[in-house]
C-alpha cells in the first residue's frame, strides 16, 4: 500500500503552560502509527496557525516539539490572523496539492485561515487533495460541569471556514470531527501516567501534558481531558475506529462565528460533509494511548 501523505495544519501548543495539548497528540498518533506500520505515513509538512495562542508563540513552540520528536518535515509559518491570509503555509499547500493531485491529505486542527489563503491563490486547491479532515465546530452547546465552553477552531475565521466547507460542493472530500462527537475521547490522569510516564522525570511527553490535567480541574472542575484533535489524525489513518455519518450543513459565516454547524434546511446555502462518530470509545482511547506510547519509545 502507498503511504498516507499528510500535511498537518495546527495551532501546536503542547508544552506551553495553560494551552491545549491535543494538536501535539494528533501528530504523535501519526508517528506512532508509522512506528507500528513502517512506511505507512509520511508527514509532508507542518503548517502553523493561530488559535490556541499567537502565531509567533505557536511557531516557536512547534520548532521545539519537532526537535524533541525528531520530526524532520518542513515547518511553515501560517497566517497571523484572519485578515492576513497570504502566508508561507498557504503557498505550501497550493504547491503540494498541485504537485501531487489526489495524493495528499490535510489534517486541520487549528484556525482555518491558512486554507483561505490557499484558496485565494487556487480556488480548487481543496479538491486536489485526497481528503481534508477538520477538528472543529459544535452541533449543540458544550457544557462542562455547568460551564459553557466556547468553540475555537471554526469560529476564529468564519469566512475561511465557510469557504472550506463549501468546497465539498466542488468535489472536495470534507470530514469534520465535531467537538460534540469528540467528547467520548476522554483520558484520565492515572491511565495517562500508566501508559506514558517514562523514566524518573516522566519523560518529555508526560512532562508536556501533565499540567493540562491541572488546568482542566482548575478551570472546569473535571478530572481528565478530552483529546479533541487526535480524532482528525486517527480518522485519516484508522477510519475503522469510526462510523461515518453524512451531515448537510448550512454554509454561513454568520452561524460559524460561534462555530455552530447548523443542519441544512430547504433553500439554505449548504454542503454535504462527513461528521463521523467514534464507534467504540474504549477501543479508541486504548488505541490512542498505544500509538502515543509507540511514538515516544
Amino acid at each position: 500500500m502507498m503511504p498516507q501523505r499528510i500535511i498537518f495544519d495546527a495551532d501546536l501548543t503542547m508544552g506551553i503552560e495553560g494551552c491545549d495539548i491535543d494538536d501535539g497528540l494528533a501528530i504523535l498518533f501519526a508517528l506512532g502509527h508509522e512506528k507500528e506500520n513502517p512506511g505507512s505515513v509520511v508527514v509532508e509538512g507542518l503548517c502553523t496557525s493561530y488559535g490556541n495562542s499567537t502565531l509567533d508563540a505557536v511557531y516557536a513552540n512547534a520548532q521545539k516539539v519537532c526537535n524533541a520528536l525528531g520530526l524532520k518535515a518542513p515547518l511553515l509559518k501560517g497566517a497571523c490572523d484572519k485578515d492576513h491570509p497570504d502566508c508561507e503555509a498557504a503557498r505550501f499547500l497550493v504547491e503540494k496539492a498541485n504537485a501531487s493531485p489526489g495524493e495528499i491529505s490535510l489534517c486541520v486542527t487549528g484556525s482555518t485561515t491558512n486554507l483561505k489563503g490557499a484558496m485565494l491563490l487556487d480556488d480548487q486547491v481543496l479538491t486536489k487533495l485526497r481528503s481534508v479532515v477538520f477538528m472543529g465546530g459544535v452541533t449543540r452547546s458544550l457544557v462542562f460541569n455547568g460551564k459553557v465552553m466556547d468553540e475555537l477552531n471554526f469560529s476564529c475565521d468564519p469566512e475561511a471556514t465557510s469557504l472550506s466547507l463549501a468546497a465539498a460542493n466542488r468535489g472536495a472530500r470534507i470530514t469534520v470531527m465535531t467537538a460534540n462527537n469528540c467528547l467520548p475521547a476522554h483520558f484520565m490522569p492515572d491511565e495517562f501516567a500508566r501508559w506514558l510516564s517514562v523514566g524518573a522525570d516522566g519523560g518529555y511527553l508526560y512532562r508536556s501534558c501533565r499540567p493540562w490535567f491541572d488546568t482542566m480541574r482548575r478551570e472546569y472542575g473535571i478530572s481528565g481531558f478530552c483529546c479533541w484533535d487526535v480524532l482528525a489524525s486517527a480518522y485519516l489513518l484508522e477510519p475503522e475506529l469510526f462510523v461515518d455519518e453524512g451531515f448537510d450543513v448550512v454554509v454561513s459565516p454568520g452561524m460559524l462565528r460561534a462555530g455552530f454547524l447548523e443542519p441544512a434546511f430547504p433553500g439554505s446555502p449548504s454542503a454535504r460533509i462527513n461528521a463521523p462518530r467514534i464507534a467504540d470509545p474504549a477501543v479508541f482511547c486504548d488505541r490512542a494511548l498505544r500509538m502515543w506510547r509507540l511514538a515516544i519509545e
